[in-house]
């Protein structure tokens, strides 16, 4: 049995797990992913306490369900039990007192972590437990779920990290959900859980920032060498300054001095202190080429490489790489790990796989065929290796734009491209106009069109133009943009497919709902808006106007929510056929 809405004590627990996703899909926004995380309360019983429930969640209507923690009490006390603490000794008495209550949080949090394992493995999920806060008269444990395929396109580092004595996040992903449970923790422990939290919480950015200072203690533990500043941020400022009017651009090392796998071609007989930011930026100038600059702790070694047998799996060997002014990354073996744009962290973007490009390019192009998925798949994968910016147009008004852009470009006899003219041609500025075939019509094109709201300042210019000139015409055309801090876009990346079945299923079941069980399909109608037309955008409506005019509970929460419109964009062919 679970606590309804009214009977449990933290009343706005509802609001605030709503707040918190919320703030979750605009972290990961702000770091380059596109997804909504989804977050549990998970409430132990206190011992000692009379209330007849022994575990409560929230959402009570979500795929999780209460029967995940049958005998959740029992294996906390078997935890509590087993628990390493049990046998520390501290030398104040104040530290053995809080000793028990700091064991059976621990154990709360570890025993809802166990419990939920079956359920993430069935449902292809990674779930992170934040810490476990006495509220009312539960333990209330905020949990943040992710997709495990998020984790393989953007794999964490392999424990252990270092000897083990300091813990540390395995990834940047781990680092930001981390930072949200801690924005869940500290709502927890005040005197109305989730009121008001949404106006105090931090920002996207703020916790963005903090998860990325957070994560770059990574290399410090695992060479055994801290830093006694913060390192994102010291690799913000060296990025952000010039060298006699250059930029910075170079490799630097993080390593342990004594690591065998590091070829020396040149020592300082004095270390440079790695703390002397315009110091340091000099240094960077002599790592423009190989070799790196090889950092240990606070101090600039010397000059160094990787040896090219090195064993990238040891995780003792961090490559920061300077790209352009303000802009660097970090690797592990060829794992980019984090990337910093003017101080902004974020993930590498992800890689666009064969298959998502041609169900991209042939939604676009209905008369392209296979030889014409393949010549363009070759083409795209030739821009992206290319080490300087670039942009390529598909359009299938290829010929006749080639003629009218002929004063802002060079227009060529039609010619079929090649990775290997491809290389040659775009080493002057401008875009290179393709049809569907693959054709080139037109290189060094300056593209026009309008400004319209896709367009962003966060963004360059070789971007925003190939936005402009996408959107300024309802004839099919596809965008390749390679920018110079080794960014790929595709304009437009269409929205994926999904089943009818699928639609039409949360469309009925929100028009069946009570106010008890509307969330889900609310929630996933509200996420997937550009999909409905006109009639189901109606329906939805009349279903939401009933909801908005039931009677409402003392103490119930009930979340309105904006009325569907249909989207302009929006066909058939977003829609695949019954399952």
């Amino acid at each position: 049995m679970t606590h309804t809405i009214k009977q449990f004590m933290w009343g706005y627990q509802r609001h605030f797990r709503v707040c918190l996703e919320c703030l979750g899909k605009k972290v990961f926004e702000t770091i380059g992913i596109d997804l909504q995380p989804v977050v549990l309360l998970v409430g132990a019983r206190k011992p000692g306490s009379n209330d007849p429930n022994s575990v409560c969640i929230e959402p009570e209507d979500g795929e999780c369900s209460i029967k995940e923690f049958d005998g959740l009490l029992e294996n906390i006390e078997r935890t509590i039990k087993q628990h390493p603490m049990q046998n520390m000794l501290y030398g104040d008495e104040p530290r053995m007192s809080e000793k028990p209550e700091h064991i059976r949080r621990d154990s709360v949090k570890e025993a809802v972590s166990q419990a939920l394992k079956a359920y993430d493995q069935e449902k292809q999920l990674r779930s992170l437990c934040g810490t476990a806060c006495p509220v009312g008269e539960f333990y209330v444990v905020p949990v943040i779920q992710l997709p495990v395929e998020l984790f393989d396109e953007f794999p964490p580092l392999r424990e252990p990290i270092g000897d083990k004595t300091i813990s540390v996040h395995l990834s940047f992903i781990h680092a930001v959900m981390q930072g949200l449970l801690s924005e869940a923790t500290e709502d927890l422990k005040r005197k109305d859980p989730g009121r008001d939290r949404c106006e105090q919480m931090r920002s996207a950015r703020e916790i963005a920032k903090i998860a990325a200072e957070g994560f770059m203690h990574i290399p410090a533990v695992a060479i055994g060498k801290e830093f006694t500043f913060g390192l994102f941020e010291r690799l913000n400022m060296i990025s952000s300054l010039f060298y006699e009017g250059t930029q910075g651009q170079g490799r630097i090392l993080l390593v342990d001095s004594e690591n065998p796998d590091i070829e020396w071609i040149l020592k300082f007989t004095e270390p440079v202190p790695f703390e002397k930011i315009r110091w340091a930026r000099k240094m960077l100038q002599l790592a423009t080429t190989d070799p790196a600059l090889v950092v240990e702790g606070n101090a600039i070694l010397g000059l160094g490489n990787i040896a090219d047998d090195y064993d990238a799996s040891k995780q003792d060997v961090f490559t920061i790489d300077f790209l352009e002014h303000y802009q660097w990354h970090i690797k592990c073996g060829e794992d980019v790990l984090l990337t910093s744009r003017y101080g902004e962290p974020r993930l590498l973007q992800k890689k666009i796989s064969k298959e998502q490009f041609t169900n991209n390019f042939c939604r676009l192009f209905h008369q392209a065929d296979k030889n014409d998925e393949d010549r363009l798949w070759d083409i795209f994968m030739a821009a992206k290796d290319q080490a300087h910016g670039s942009m390529l147009v598909v359009a299938e008004d290829a010929a006749t734009e080639a003629k009218r852009l002929a004063r802002q470009g060079t227009t060529v006899q039609p010619t079929l491209m090649t990775p290997d003219i491809l290389r040659r041609v775009s080493k002057i500025d401008g875009t290179i106009i393709l049809d569907p075939h693959g054709c080139c019509h037109a290189i060094g094109v300056i593209l026009d069109g309008p400004a319209n709201e896709k367009c962003t300042p966060a963004r360059g210019a070789r971007y925003n133009s190939g936005v402009r000139y996408v959107e300024a015409t309802e004839t099919p055309r596809l965008a390749i943009v390679v920018s110079e801090d080794r960014t790929v876009d595709i304009i437009p990346l269409l929205r994926p497919q999904i089943f009818r079945t699928t639609l039409q299923k949360n469309i009925t079941a929100l028009e069946n709902a009570t106010l008890e069980d509307y969330h889900q399909p609310r929630l996933w109608l509200d996420e997937h808006r550009f999909y409905l037309n006109t009639q189901e955008c109606n329906r939805v409506n009349m279903a939401l106007d009933r909801l908005d005019n039931l009677p409402l509970e003392v103490g119930q929460i009930y979340i309105q929510t904006v009325r569907f419109t249909p989207n302009p964009k929006m066909n058939d062919t977003y829609l695949l056929p019954d399952s």
